[in-house]
């Protein structure tokens, strides 16, 4: 028996679909949405790399007197940047 690749589809977040009316349209724009990988797989690059560079703060960061400000800008950051890479994985 010949081994076959198996791919699980994973629903689309429906933040994706929500401004859609019919399930037709919901249809085709998640078609489109999977079909973009190529666009989804770069975008979730950028942003590892963005929450990377957010992940290792710098000795400098903790020296400046208003370290704690930039320590919760740079918590808010990862949160967002992980929010948008939950939508990027479609599989």
């Amino acid at each position: 028996m010949k081994d076959k690749e198996v791919f699980i589809l994973y629903r689309l977040p429906t933040v994706w679909t929500s401004h859609l009316k019919t399930s037709k349209e919901r249809e085709e724009f998640e078609a489109y949405i999977r079909n973009s990988s190529s666009l989804l797989e770069r975008l979730s690059t950028i942003i590892m790399d963005r929450i990377d560079e957010l992940e290792c703060p710098t000795k400098a960061d903790y020296e400046d007197a208003a370290w704690p400000y930039k320590a919760a800008d740079r918590v808010g950051s990862l949160r967002a940047y992980k929010s948008l890479l939950k939508l990027t994985r479609l599989t």
